[in-house]
């Protein structure tokens, strides 16, 4: 009978229980998420916004703004729309119009 067994067997316990709690860590924070920073809001915004330019300002040509970009912008960056059209006064601030 060795020792060795017995060892291995507790440390990769040890690894698989700390990989799963990266793994729980992971999803959660995917799922539930911080909220965006300033940056991080500005950025999205911009890719809204040249989504929505390159669709002609029409509703539903463009990319639809995601609640996490509507909750930053409420807080961060004021006054957005929920779709393209008439984006454009908005979006003056982000992207030459």
């Amino acid at each position: 009978m060795t020792k060795g067994i017995a060892i291995q067997t507790i440390l990769m316990l040890l690894v698989g229980i700390l990989v799963v709690g990266i793994i729980v860590y992971m999803v959660y924070r995917y799922f539930v998420g911080a909220p965006l920073g300033e940056q991080e809001c500005r950025a999205r915004a911009i890719t809204w916004c040249t989504g929505c330019k390159n669709g002609g300002w029409i509703a539903g040509q463009g990319v639809i703004a995601g609640t996490d970009l509507e909750t930053c912008a409420n807080k961060w960056l004021p006054g957005i729309t929920t779709d393209c059209s008439g984006a454009d006064g908005w979006c003056a601030a982000f992207i030459p119009i």
